[in-house]
């Protein structure tokens, strides 16, 4: 019958894949059985919830706020989150309430949040399973909370727009993440002498870096990241407005595994940088300009 194709398992494991994230939310709220199919792991497999503070609590009649039930997510397996405007409070109770916090959340994303240096180190030590970490517009966490908590199981970091980052956050980096694959950074503070402080390993393991709007860089700065970091596949200097042709000439003669070169909003760049890229970078697959 119809009623029973509606419900029929195996035809919903196979329908509900034609459908977007957006939609499976609204259709998991249809019956109890697409909400069971619905919420197998399978189907949210890439997917990251952003949750704002406001999402976060109920408010009871009495006024008072209970954290809401995060139940559903764990029950489709999310790795991953990301929390907007959420202060260190409400990051412990995240850990207290969400049953996968401490070792199968592996990605942490906080964004224009007032987390401190210990919210950082409180949230590194309970969730043990993260390997992934974001910071964006967090201003109230320091360099010092960097050399706290950092924990050398991060492979992946992405800190962009907190005001207390500069070169000692490198060196906290350098020191403390010898895994480290993927280092994004968008810092205004940021000198050349930072990137001198990569260490050897992660020469060797580290093949993605984006240095967005680090506006203090300059070909010096250059010289020191190819010698430190020789095995970059992905690199960005989008907005590293003192790089030159010099600078360019550096990175084609001396990482020649590049895959994609990102050379966005570097106004000393010319021609000439152009002919560089194409003697010496032949493995590369992408490059960016502005113009």
């Amino acid at each position: 019958s119809e009623r029973q194709l509606v419900v029929d398992e195996k035809i919903l494991n196979r329908l509900f894949w034609y459908f977007s994230a957006c939609e499976k939310c609204v259709l998991a709220q249809v019956c109890k059985a697409w909400r069971r199919v619905l919420y197998q792991p399978k189907f949210w497999v890439g997917l990251t919830p952003v949750l704002h503070t406001k999402e976060l609590y109920n408010i009871l009649p009495g006024g008072e706020k209970e954290f809401v039930s995060l139940q559903g997510f764990a029950v489709r397996g999310f790795d991953g989150f990301c929390l907007v405007g959420v202060s260190d409070l409400d990051i412990c109770e995240f850990i207290d309430n969400y049953p996968l916090s401490k070792k199968g959340v592996k990605s942490m994303s906080l964004k224009r949040s007032t987390i401190t240096d210990a919210g950082l180190e409180v949230m590194l030590e309970q969730m043990q399973g993260v390997v992934r970490l974001e910071l964006s517009g967090c201003n109230d966490f320091t360099e010092a909370g960097l050399w706290s908590s950092l924990n050398a199981r991060i492979t992946a970091l992405s800190v962009s727009d907190c005001i207390n980052v500069a070169d000692d956050a490198i060196a906290a980096i350098s020191q403390l993440l010898p895994n480290l694959t993927e280092l994004n950074l968008q810092a205004y503070h940021v000198t050349d002498t930072a990137l001198a402080y990569f260490t050897a390993k992660q020469g060797y393991t580290t093949h993605t870096l984006r240095l967005n709007s680090c506006w203090e860089i300059t070909n010096h700065g250059v010289v020191n990241m190819v010698h430190s970091l020789p095995n970059l596949s992905v690199l960005s200097l989008s907005g590293c407005s003192k790089v030159t042709d010099d600078g360019v000439e550096l990175v084609a003669e001396n990482l020649r595994k590049l895959r994609s070169l990102d050379l966005s909003w570097c106004p000393r760049i010319t021609d000439m940088a152009l002919e560089y890229i194409a003697c010496d970078l032949h493995k590369l697959e992408e490059l960016v300009l502005d113009r």
